[in-house]
């Protein structure tokens, strides 16, 4: 069973990366920003935009942002 392992993981997050670049599977922060796109009401995309400029905002002075690859290691 090991080397089933060895085998299919690898190839699992292969598929995953493909299926996210290709549009076959959505993360949920897609369907959200088309769920906020298509809402028909000003407060949540009031909202909306203003989760986005803060997300854009940096975080403060002395910190920096960390990428995912960084985390890890």
């Amino acid at each position: 069973m090991k080397w089933w392992h060895k085998v299919v993981v690898p190839l699992q997050r292969v598929w995953i990366a493909v299926a996210k670049r290709v549009g076959i599977r959505k993360t949920g922060l897609v369907k959200l920003r088309h769920d906020v796109r298509t809402c028909e009401y000003e407060d949540v995309h009031v909202l909306w935009e203003m989760l986005k400029r803060n997300e854009t905002e940096p975080a403060g002075p002395g910190t920096k942002k960390r990428h995912f690859w960084n985390i890890c290691v």
